[in-house]
Order: structure tokens, then C-alpha cells, then sequence
């Protein structure tokens, strides 16, 4: 028992150290894109496809397995402990920090180096300043998006209740999807598309308000099997992006986002058109004598996508139980791999300072310092003609 105990320290010892070495290397960008682009990039499409024909998800099949593991861990060594069997025990309790170890280096090298590559590449993201982006520019944008929500609305079916009913399954639209990211030119993203799983257990994840998680150890996207809504295409393409190699949670949203509003499938293109139908409505505020505009613009949304939104907001407002430990864990999560906001790091805001003066609505005018995320992606998509409708 002695000697098992000593070589299980070694190989304990030795695992640690090369999770250290890990950790240090993980602080250098360059290292990190080599991580990103090599060693995560081959193991993702080698486990993607291994698993990615099985109907289930292989994530929550090891989730519950971990979850079984540790409480059999934990009363086993509880008993050992009772009966004196003290070499037992710290055996057993090595035999558990081993396979922690073994974890923690798999996942370090094969999701963690990712949070630290270098920024989106320009196919797909650009910084613009006040000065490449007028008044007239934020209204002609706006006005298109809200015509083209409007017009994705109408041309898809919904249910009595005014949710969206897709014609594909689930795996149909996660190959639909990946199609969409097979149009992307740089390398900076992986070649392979992690095809989207679905959990059985949603139940749980409905209550973490947890909607997808991407695993990078087995290749998967995993979907909450509650995202049946008008935006399980922007989660599905979201968890998608992060098999990409895009593991900050901000460009992942940019990366989704992109794809599927140059997607001719309306289908793909209604929930994420909502969505920045109301970020470019909101662009609008950072502009003098802006009221009139905005209140105009917003009678003309369809109010059946007012509906679809607030019958979203409901079912998720239903599950109370483990929000708040969801939201710790992922904040916690995120901050483990440098992410400094934690869940805050899901968007870049903007930054406006107050002049001190008001416009003839009476609001300050304030002068934008810089665009958000997602507002720079929109003009850039706009100044690609991707929105053609013209402010009248």
C-alpha cells in the first residue's frame, strides 16, 4: 500500500507540475494562438468526430458520471476514515486529486489557451469612431433591421401562442448552421463545426439558466433541450462558434451573430434579427433629437414580435431554483480563465460622455467615446450593404 501510495504521488506531483507549466505558458498570447491552432484544434475535430454521431450528449453522460463518482468517492473514504483505514483513505484521496489533475491539464490545453488568443480578425470584426457613423447612418440602419424583422416574422410560421415552429429538426438545423460557418474565409477559425447536442436533463439547466455549454474535452455543443424559441439558432451558433476556436464569450456572440445574419435562411435569421433590431434602436439614444425617431421606428415593429419576446422572458422567468448558482458558477468559471468581468464578458459596452448640454427632446447630448461590440458589428455589416433599406 506504501509503495502504490508514493507512485500515485509522483504521478501526482508530476501532473501538477505540467498544469503549472500550463498555467505560465498560458499567459503568453502567442503560445496561446499555437494552443488554439494546433493541439485544441486536432483534438476537438478528432473527439467532435468520434462523438459527434452519437444521439446523445457525451458531456452530460460524464457530468452525471462525475456527479455519481464523487459521492461513491466521498462515502467510501467517510467509511475508510471510520474504520481507521487511514492509508486507504489517502490513497483513495490521491486516486481522486489524480483524476482532477488529468482533467484540469486535458481542459487547460484544450479550451483554456483559447481565452487568451489574439482578437477577431477583420473578415468579421472592426472598431469604428463618431466620426464613421452619422445620425442618418443610425437611422438608415435601424429602419432596415426593423423592415427585416418584420419581414422574417411574417415569412415564418409560428404556433397559436406566437412562437416560432421551425421546419427542420434539431440536428437538421445544427448541419444548416454549420453550413452558414463554412462560408467563413480565415483561418483564424477551425476548419471543423462541432455538430449541436441536445441535453436530456434540461430541467436542471433551465433552472441554472444555463442555455448551452460547449465542452471542449469531447468536441461538443451542448443546447438546453428548452431552446426550442425564436433563438436556438444564436445559441446553437454561439456554443458552435466556441468549437471554432472562439472561446471568449463576447466574440462568440459576434462570430454567431455574423453568421447567421448573412444567412439567406430566414429561418436562421429571425431570432438574431430581433435581437439587433433593438441594439440598433438603442444606437439611436447616442444621438441628439433622437425621440421622435425612436418612438416612430417603434410602432412599426410587428407586435407579434413583441409577443414571441415577452413569451421567452416568461418561460425562463418561471425556473427560480438555481439561477443565482448558475450565475456563479459561469461568473466563476469565466474568471478562471482570466476573464476578468465574468459573466459580464458575454458583451463589450459602449462608452458615451455627457457634455453637459440637452438637445431640444431635453435629454444630454452626450458624445460616443466608443461603439459596442455588437453596435461595431453592425455598422460594419451595414457598410458591407448587408441591410439595403434606406431611411425614407
Amino acid at each position: 500500500m506504501k509503495r502504490k501510495i508514493v507512485s500515485k504521488l509522483i504521478a501526482l506531483s508530476a501532473l501538477l507540475f505540467l498544469l503549472g507549466v500550463l498555467l505560465l505558458l498560458k499567459t503568453n498570447q502567442a503560445v496561446c494562438e499555437f494552443f488554439a491552432t494546433t493541439f485544441s484544434r486536432a483534438w476537438i475535430f478528432l473527439f467532435g468526430n468520434l462523438f459527434g454521431w452519437l444521439p446523445f450528449s457525451v458531456y452530460e453522460l460524464f457530468l452525471v458520471a462525475v456527479i455519481v463518482g464523487a459521492v461513491v468517492c466521498l462515502v467510501l473514504i467517510i467509511k475508510q476514515l471510520c474504520a481507521r483505514q487511514w492509508k486507504r483513505a489517502l490513497s483513495a484521496v490521491i486516486s481522486v486529486a489524480l483524476a482532477v489533475a488529468v482533467f484540469a491539464n486535458v481542459y487547460t490545453a484544450t479550451a483554456s489557451f483559447s481565452y487568451n488568443r489574439e482578437p477577431l480578425p477583420d473578415e468579421v470584426y472592426t472598431e469604428y469612431t463618431a466620426e464613421d457613423f452619422s445620425f442618418d447612418d443610425a437611422v438608415s440602419l435601424a429602419t432596415a433591421l426593423v423592415q427585416e424583422a418584420n419581414d422574417a416574422y411574417r415569412n415564418t410560421r409560428h404556433d397559436e401562442n406566437g412562437n416560432i415552429v421551425y421546419p427542420y429538426t434539431f440536428s437538421e438545423m445544427s448541419d444548416k448552421i454549420a453550413e452558414e460557418y463554412a462560408k467563413l474565409q480565415s483561418d483564424y477559425f477551425s476548419p471543423y463545426t462541432p455538430k449541436a447536442k441536445k441535453i436530456i436533463n434540461k430541467w436542471i439547466m433551465s433552472q441554472m439558466h444555463i442555455v448551452g455549454v460547449f465542452f471542449a474535452p469531447t468536441g461538443e455543443a451542448n443546447i438546453n433541450g428548452n431552446e426550442t424559441n425564436m433563438y436556438l439558432p444564436c445559441t446553437m451558433a454561439h456554443e458552435m462558434a466556441h468549437g471554432k476556436g472562439v472561446m471568449r464569450e463576447y466574440e462568440a456572440n459576434i462570430v454567431s451573430t455574423y453568421v447567421l445574419l448573412n444567412s439567406d435562411d430566414v429561418y436562421l435569421r429571425y431570432g438574431v434579427l430581433t435581437k439587433m433590431m433593438f441594439s440598433a434602436l438603442s444606437l439611436l439614444a447616442k444621438y441628439p433629437n433622437y425621440s421622435d425617431t425612436l418612438q416612430s421606428l417603434l410602432d412599426t415593429v410587428d407586435t407579434g414580435i413583441f409577443r414571441e419576446r415577452n413569451n421567452y422572458s416568461k418561460f425562463y422567468g418561471q425556473f427560480t431554483l438555481f439561477d443565482d448558482i448558475g450565475e456563479f458558477f459561469n461568473d466563476l468559471y469565466l474568471k478562471l480563465q482570466n476573464q476578468h468581468e465574468g459573466t459580464g464578458s458575454y458583451e463589450i459596452p459602449g462608452e458615451t460622455e455627457g457634455t453637459g448640454e440637452v438637445d431640444g427632446d431635453g435629454n444630454e447630448i452626450v458624445v460616443i467615446v466608443r461603439f459596442s461590440d455588437m453596435e461595431n458589428l453592425l455598422i460594419k455589416l451595414y457598410k458591407q450593404n448587408l441591410f439595403t433599406t434606406k431611411a425614407s
